[in-house]
């Protein structure tokens, strides 16, 4: 049995809109629990990868909710071989605190296809 184009595309676009998440941003006396660091000692951090090359630089804390931060957006370095791309979505668990170093435990390709904040 074959399922018409206008159908399959009608079945398959709602699925695709509630897959996509609604973020807020945080408020900057909140805490980024996972980090044991405020929204606003968090907010223009700079941003490692593994080997300690600075690559970039946290824009904004996300969340689901106005009180629970579970993202982070990123404004890589253009020469950091990111892209060079701005308020990348990462979430919170892609992210190790080492002192006063956030870094990032992703690599170029897998922020390649990481959501952007649009504010």
């Amino acid at each position: 049995m074959r399922v018409p184009a206008a159908f399959a595309i009608a079945v398959a676009l709602p699925a695709t809109a509630a897959a996509q998440t609604t973020w807020v941003e945080i408020a900057d006396q909140a805490t980024v629990a996972p980090l044991s660091r405020s929204v606003d000692r968090v907010d223009d951090m700079d941003v490692y990868d593994a080997s300690g090359k600075k690559i970039g630089e946290i824009e904004e804390v996300l969340g689901q909710d106005a009180d629970t931060a579970s993202a982070l957006t990123v404004d890589f370095d253009d020469d950091a071989g990111y892209g060079g791309r701005d308020n990348v979505i990462v979430p919170l668990e892609m992210f190790q605190l080492d002192g006063e170093r956030l870094i990032l435990s992703a690599d170029a390709e897998a922020m390649s296809s990481m959501e952007v904040w649009e504010d």
